[in-house]
């Protein structure tokens, strides 16, 4: 069998996974390419897509439903505000719907890691939703444990919980929050362009206040607001999968890890594939891998696909450096 028809094959299991709660075939396609992609990329899944499916991707996945997402949606409108106030008079300035949306996909994140932690071994959590200085927040995002036949209590290390696309393979946290946390989380959220606008259909805000105002103002009639009804995809629970989590503590600093190349061509540059350590230019150019590739300091320094040159600080780790199945899972319960 060729390696594309492995990839072909891998791709028919995970869809197949995910029919089960994914019913349109386009959906279901585009979210098992985008798992697998970036399980190959980020060094989880080697030539043994059988331990990866069953053990690691299986094992530590959970569905997200219509309330987890108006759980989302509430949690973030509520922070909105406050994130559009470190965005005021910065050159990449959002607008608050967008704020929305990107805040509320940061949630899903960490109630997908609730539900992983009480469905898989009961252990219920709850994080910490008030407003304040951003600051103040970035220790942890548990605030309180409950294991079963016990009282919640605070957690004894400071959990951070970060969310990406399906097909994200990095964990990436703000430089300063690497001296705040002790554990970091990696979940991979398959939130679709269509899902808000899908969410607005199920909850009937379209049919119950936007089409009738539509038609009121002449802008539809009853025909064309039921073609859009139709049009609109239903609601489909959202696929979560939590990659695994670092301990800090385990970790070399400042680069624990690093796999690069040289790229050649009109724009060469140093390619940063795989990796872990708090990445900076400093930190970087003083790595003896970059060194050795770049030793007159020229090139600009990229991670691949989505750091065209390192600027500002940043921890990264690569999706294949976290700690994964049901004994990392134990080891880490003994010490929160």
């Amino acid at each position: 069998m060729s390696k594309k028809e492995k990839i072909e094959t891998y791709i028919e299991e995970v869809s197949s996974f995910l029919s089960e709660k994914i019913c349109d075939p386009k959906p279901l396609k585009t979210l098992s390419g985008q798992i697998l992609t970036s399980a190959t990329e980020g060094l989880e899944l080697d030539s043994n897509f059988e331990e990866w499916f069953e053990n690691r991707f299986k094992y530590q996945f959970t569905w997200l439903d219509k309330d987890d997402y108006s759980k989302a949606l509430v949690r973030a409108l509520w922070l909105a505000p406050v994130f559009a106030g470190t965005d005021f008079g910065s050159s990449r300035q959002r607008d608050m719907g967008q704020i929305w949306t990107d805040t509320a996909r940061g949630f899903l994140g960490e109630i997908a890691v609730s539900n992983f932690l009480y469905g898989k071994f009961g252990i219920q959590t709850g994080s910490d939703t008030r407003r304040g200085d951003l600051s103040e927040f970035l220790p942890t995002d548990i605030v309180k444990v409950k294991f079963p036949n016990n009282d919640f209590r605070s957690p004894r290390l400071r959990i951070s919980i970060k969310t990406t696309k399906f097909n994200g393979r990095w964990l990436d946290a703000p430089g300063a929050q690497i001296e705040h946390s002790d554990i970091f989380i990696l979940a991979k959220v398959g939130v679709l362009t269509h899902h808000f606008l899908a969410f607005l259909k199920a909850i009937s805000f379209l049919k119950d206040k936007l089409f009738p105002r539509a038609v009121n103002l002449g802008e539809l009639n009853e025909e064309m607001a039921q073609e859009l009804w139709d049009e609109i995809p239903h609601f489909d629970p959202i696929p979560a999968y939590i990659a695994g989590y670092l301990n800090k503590s385990e970790l070399n600093f400042p680069i624990h890890e690093l796999i690069c190349h040289k790229k050649r061509g009109k724009d060469p540059s140093i390619i940063i594939t795989q990796g872990v350590g708090l990445f900076t230019r400093e930190t970087l150019r003083n790595h003896p891998k970059i060194k050795e590739l770049d030793p007159d300091e020229n090139l600009r320094i990229e991670i691949e696909p989505i750091i065209k040159d390192i600027t500002s600080p940043h921890f990264w780790a690569h999706s294949g450096s976290l700690k994964w199945g049901e004994e990392a899972w134990s080891e880490l319960f003994e010490r929160i």
